[in-house]
């Protein structure tokens, strides 16, 4: 088989069995727009052309994950999963019987922590393998990213850690917040770039302008540092018809991310949600400074 048919077979599981990207597409498909995949691809967050996709919004399916709850992640092993399966977020992928009679799973159990190199981060990211399937001559991976959201790639392209190294990476907690908020996501994003955190983004990435002008559908921007003992690499965009941000630090060895994704629903209220980390040693009081931060926010936008 070769691998495109079976990256289209991925993308079409992605964007109709289950809400991996998108999470609230506008369009009744429930297909990407052409314009959205450009976007995608403009904000350097296209589809990796190794025969999967590359979700790391799905927060609302897929949400951070501690290192030390690893055994507690809901998986599918020793056979293939249900349709319903894919759906609810035990596994990624469904292959029909009937269209793949010879796909079967990976003789592992799962989930097993890996790195995998992200073309879109540029860095080497911790991911939980959830799922791993031969179809023929390939074999593909489902994952979820220990920060957050989801992805698939060929199975060559994981590195499986041993039970030391995952022992040696210790408690990865993320700070992983919702609100619902009455207020649309142009609203939001004005009090976001007001506060003192996306301030101090546009001074540090040099973006300022950005971070002071209104939000629309076209608005999007990279942000890239590289300084002594610091690497980032991020983008604020319109993904779906969603607010998202996303950057992805490296000081001095260590990963860091935060997320921000604003999804607005159909009455004119939106959905914030957050993921911050990881805070090994100083969770309880970052949960805390977030916490007070998003009820600022939430506070500001309904009273605008």
């Amino acid at each position: 088989m070769k691998k495109g048919k079976i990256m289209l077979s991925l993308l079409i599981v992605s964007c109709g069995f289950i809400t991996a990207c998108a999470q609230d597409k506008a369009n009744e498909s429930g297909q990407a727009t052409d314009a959205e995949l450009q976007t995608l691809e403009q904000t350097n967050a296209s589809i990796h052309p190794y025969g999967g996709w590359y979700c790391p919004d799905n927060l609302r399916g897929f949400p951070p994950v501690n290192v030390v709850d690893l055994a507690k992640i809901p998986v599918v092993n020793g056979r293939m999963p249900t349709q319903e399966e894919t759906r609810n977020g035990t596994s990624l992928m469904y292959f029909d019987p009937a269209e793949y009679p010879t796909a079967k799973p990976v003789d592992i159990t799962l989930p097993k922590l890996a790195h995998y190199y992200s073309p879109q981060t540029r860095q080497t990211e911790l991911v939980i393998v959830i799922q791993a399937v031969i179809v023929d001559a390939d074999t593909v991976v489902g994952f979820r990213y220990l920060n957050g959201g989801n992805g698939t790639s060929w199975y060559n392209e994981v590195d499986f850690l041993t039970e030391t190294e995952v022992s040696e990476i210790g408690s990865t907690p993320f700070v992983f917040l919702e609100a619902e908020i009455d207020a649309s996501k142009e609203t939001i994003w004005g009090v976001i770039a007001s506060t003192d955190y996306a301030q101090s983004l546009g001074k540090r990435f040099g973006k300022e302008e950005f971070f002071d002008e209104p939000w629309t559908n076209d608005s999007h921007v990279r942000l890239n540092l590289d300084v002594p003992g610091e690497k980032a690499r991020g983008y604020v965009m319109t993904l779906f018809g969603n607010l998202y941000l996303q950057i992805d630090y490296e000081m001095s060895g260590r990963q860091v991310v935060e997320k921000i994704l604003v999804l607005e629903n159909e009455d004119g209220s939106s959905k914030l949600q957050f993921a911050f980390g990881p805070y090994p040693d100083n969770y309880d009081s970052q949960k805390a400074r977030w916490e007070k931060w998003l009820a600022e926010v939430k506070e500001v936008s309904e009273w605008k």
